[in-house]
């Protein structure tokens, strides 16, 4: 008798323990990761026949916060009739999105709804290493910030008078 229901009690646990790993695989599978968002991001704006930006798809790409930010930048820029302080695609820092080769896309560290993934791009033979600041916003990625080696943080400059 002992026997068998210290059988029953390891049985149990093992099933418990396999549907934990089961769940935790389909939601693995199931939700998008940052990094899938950024790759399939990047693939659809830099292609060798490529001629936008992300500026161009800003609202699908870039969190509320940071979209407004520059939405607010853009209209100071037609107003004022000079270059502001985006004067490149912030996700390659270049004008030429023809002239991007992806290198490099991974993932970083990932708590709370927030995602860092880190980018290396051959922007017309030059390297450029981006680290893109994702949130989840109504269900998807979002990228909240852009920092690279020339560019502190794009949030920080938009919001500097």
């Amino acid at each position: 008798m002992k026997f068998s229901r210290n059988f029953s009690v390891v049985i149990g646990l093992l099933s418990a323990l396999g549907l934990a790993v089961v769940l935790w695989f389909l939601n693995e599978k199931s939700e998008p990761k940052g990094v899938d968002f950024v790759q399939h991001t990047y693939a659809e704006l830099y292609h060798e026949n490529s001629n936008s930006s992300s500026l161009d798809k800003a609202d699908e790409i870039y969190s509320s916060t940071l979209l407004g930010l520059i939405r607010k930048e853009q209209q100071q820029q037609i107003a004022s009739g000079e270059i502001g302080k985006i004067s490149a695609d912030p996700l390659c820092n270049c004008q030429d999105p023809a002239s991007v080769q992806i290198v490099e896309i991974t993932p970083g560290v990932s708590k709370d709804g927030q995602v860092t993934v880190r980018v290396t791009l051959l922007v017309s033979g030059m390297t450029e290493k981006l680290r893109l600041d994702l949130v989840r916003e109504t269900g998807r990625w979002k990228i909240d910030d852009v920092t690279g080696e020339q560019t502190t943080s794009l949030h920080n400059s938009l919001i500097e008078d």
